[in-house]
């Protein structure tokens, strides 16, 4: 590890089930265990207390095909007292509902025969039944455990045993990854690791599955999971040994003193950027060492970029840094504006497209000022023909959300608000994308009551194909765009009944 320094910063694992040899699939073992009846104490008593209508509205398919089932999990603490119920449905109300109802649930009713803080217990309430969601609850509680590691054999709660195992998979994989396989994955910096496998009846790792974009960096990583300790007491579901899976997500700090090296990685990760192109070169005299050592990035990004247009006299507007801060933007934009417009190689002249260039990137040792030399140009979609004839990018985007403003508020039926039992307001939250051929797809909408939900979905997959597609680079792509909706509930059939639209697009 001679040109590697390898500082470990945290990884998260995921504790899921899965099924054993015995059972065809994760469902099957949890019914063997569970006996989930539609007749039981349990189903009867539920049935009482849970609005039909969020039933009858629950989205079992589309865009939520993944939830056959809804669970109630909960964990006791060390005085015995259930803590810690959530429910896995994508419904605030619904998941209200099922929660108030199991606190007023008699829990020795369930014959919970072991009562630990190391176990999460969990109770079927609904399942997918054709294209609805019924009360089909538990007969028996189903309770799970981790395995127990060398190192964590004191541990005394649920979730400090998943801490516990998180500390020796850091330490696992930090004390046996291959400098040699780094280097040849040409990585330096953040290194994000995800490995996957599955800890069987024996306590044994088995069925590794790491998946990275290197595929070399993937096989050492399968390689390294392969030497994981066998944890001395196998996982358990109800007492007996089972198989779980672990999802890992470990982040490396990979530093190297070899300067040809980083030279090298920093050249392969990007070849449009030029550390010595003119306008790179004009930031270098005004920006200090200081200001490059800040971390100012933002989330999740290894750049920091300007963004602006053009007007119609040809001048530059809305010029942006992206950056957290907000110093360091004013700097940015000072030093940007200051530098010559004809040496910006902008060869279109539209005042609705937008130009990006990117400005600091995230080193290894040192960040570092380095530029494209030509911009990226990006154009949002178009809503429609009039949309197209807009002065300017700010007015473009107000014609985009104005007719996606109209379309909810005047197709909206009023008349289901008075199907929830919440008061006040609320906020429905919408995603969607536009695709390359300019149709609205994906589209996923959140909300705390399902009727809701699944009205404003319909109203948006509604919606014909837009005029036209994003741009980037003159080439038509997907974009991504989200609403937030505030809506008051009111009795009756409220004329306003939506405030403005919270509205975002990439």
């Amino acid at each position: 590890m001679k040109h590697f320094l390898f500082l470990l910063l945290f990884t998260c694992i995921s504790f899921s089930q899965t099924e054993s040899k015995s059972f065809s699939d994760k469902y099957e073992e949890f019914d063997y265990y569970a006996k989930p009846n539609p007749k039981n104490d349990l189903s009867r008593y539920f049935r009482n207390r849970i609005d039909s209508n969020l039933l009858d509205a629950f989205k079992v398919n589309d865009t939520l095909n993944n939830k056959k089932r809804v669970y109630l999990t909960f964990h006791f603490n060390k005085e015995n007292k259930v803590t810690s119920i959530s429910v896995n449905s994508p419904y605030y109300e619904l998941n209200k509902s099922i929660t108030d109802a199991f606190k007023d649930f008699d829990i020795e009713k369930l014959n919970i025969p072991v009562r630990s803080p190391l176990n999460i217990y969990t109770l079927q309430i609904l399942s997918k039944e054709g294209d609805k969601m019924v009360i089909n609850c538990s007969t028996d509680i189903v309770y799970d455990r981790y395995p127990v590691f060398e190192g964590c054999e004191s541990v005394t709660s649920y979730s400090k045993m998943k801490s516990s195992i998180n500390k020796l998979l850091e330490a696992h994989i930090a004390k046996n990854i291959s400098p040699d396989a780094i280097k040849k994955a040409m990585v330096l910096g953040s290194l994000t690791l995800k490995p996957k496998f599955i800890i069987n009846e024996k306590g044994a790792v088995e069925l590794i599955n790491s998946e990275i974009a290197k595929d070399s960096l993937a096989k050492e990583l399968n390689r390294v999971v392969a030497l994981f300790p066998k944890a001395k007491t196998p996982p358990t579901r109800n007492g007996k040994p089972t198989r779980i899976i672990f999802v890992g997500s470990a982040h490396l700090q990979i530093d190297s003193q070899n300067e040809k090296y980083v030279a090298d990685v920093i050249k392969s990760k990007d070849s449009t950027l030029n550390p010595n192109s003119e306008l790179a070169l004009h930031f270098k005299k005004f920006i200090t060492e200081d200001e490059l050592k800040k971390n100012a990035f933002p989330l999740n990004k290894n750049s920091i970029d300007i963004s602006f247009n053009i007007d119609k006299n040809g001048k530059r507007i809305a010029v942006k840094a992206h950056s957290n801060s907000l110093a360091l933007n004013n700097r940015l934009v000072e030093i940007f504006t200051n530098f010559p417009i004809e040496k910006l190689n902008i060869k279109s002249s539209s005042v609705l497209e937008s130009y990006h260039y990117t400005i600091i990137t995230k080193g290894y040792s040192t960040n570092v000022i380095q530029c494209n030399e030509n911009p990226n140009v990006s154009l949002p979609a178009f809503f429609n023909q009039i949309c197209e004839k807009s002065d300017s990018p700010e007015e473009l985007k107000n014609c985009f959300w104005g007719n996606i403003d109209n379309i909810i508020f005047r197709n909206f039926d009023t008349r289901l608000l008075s199907k929830t039992k919440l008061n006040g307001e609320v906020k429905v939250r919408c995603n969607f994308q536009v695709d390359a051929e300019a149709k609205i797809v994906n589209v996923k909408v959140q909300a705390p009551n399902p009727i809701i939900a699944n009205e404003i979905e319909e109203i948006i997959k509604s919606i014909p194909n837009l005029y036209k597609p994003a741009y980037w680079n003159g080439k038509a792509v997907t974009s991504s765009f989200g609403i937030t909706i505030p809506v008051r509930l009111r009795e009756g059939n409220p004329e306003d009944s939506f405030k403005s639209l919270n509205k975002g697009f990439n």
